[in-house]
């Protein structure tokens, strides 16, 4: 119904206004969504800076949140027609509307994955990518006040499963993976501190350039200069050190 060149819309979030990317998806037939930046007043958080998104698009695009729609039951059909007529353009009426359903597969499956957890405290999922699979849609959705309530729940128990030895991650990186995540999760929400601690368990659990930049960003933030300087050290021990990590900003991107 959609064609697959919608550019991105604006939804207001959690931290601001969130700008989301619609994906297809021929392999699940329907469109998936990623939150590619937020808008907070005149300042854009860019979540993926390699795309090059101008900035001043994206603060436009924040700029054409609907603010008008009406209440709307959905038990309720006599109130339908007033979002037909709020809404005249069909595509963004069906847009939204895709976008409601998308969001609500995200939070029942995050229920489920509390109640499993519920189910077997102190445990963690054994199956491979299961973590990563639970984790990946919060974070395209961006929804940080779930991702680091998990992020609280998990990574007491992941850090010490890592500090196990002999331990190995799944071959895809999927708990490393799913602990950059939600440390990004945590970063848009304001808790660099949380940040910090699954950055640095994602580094425990499989050592790599892009999560050692994740964890010095976290520190930087979170204003502990011990950890910015111990993990700078450690990947100038491994790995050149690119001149944007000795001083300035570090940026968010899509690697594991």
């Amino acid at each position: 119904m959609l064609d697959a060149e919608i550019p991105e819309f604006p939804v207001r979030g959690e931290t601001g206004i969130d700008l989301f990317q619609r994906l297809e998806d021929p392999s699940q037939r329907r469109a998936r969504f990623r939150c590619v930046a937020t808008v907070q007043g005149d300042t854009v958080i860019d979540h993926q800076p390699e795309a090059r998104r101008p900035a001043e698009r994206l603060r436009a695009l924040a700029g054409t949140l609907p603010v008008a729609l009406p209440a709307l039951s959905l038990a309720d059909s006599r109130d339908w027609a007033g979002l037909a007529q709020a809404t005249p353009d069909p595509l963004a009426l069906f847009l939204y509307l895709e976008f409601l359903r998308a969001w609500q597969v995200v939070e029942f499956a995050a229920r489920r994955f509390d109640r499993q957890l519920d189910q077997a405290p102190g445990t963690l999922p054994d199956a491979p990518g299961a973590l990563a699979g639970a984790v990946a849609p919060l974070f395209d959705m961006n929804r940080t006040g779930r991702g680091m309530a998990l992020a609280r729940r998990l990574v007491p128990l992941l850090r010490q499963a890592v500090a196990t030895p002999g331990y190995r991650d799944d071959r895809a990186g999927g708990t490393g993976y799913a602990l950059r995540m939600l440390g990004d999760l945590s970063l848009r929400g304001g808790d660099p501190q949380l940040a910090l601690a699954c950055f640095e368990t994602a580094v425990d659990a499989g050592d790599n350039p892009f999560r050692r930049r994740k964890a010095i960003e976290a520190a930087r933030i979170a204003g502990d200069d011990a950890a910015e300087d111990r993990h700078r050290t450690a990947y100038a021990a491994r790995w050149r050190l690119p001149p944007d990590l000795a001083g300035g900003k570090t940026h968010e991107g899509t690697p594991q």
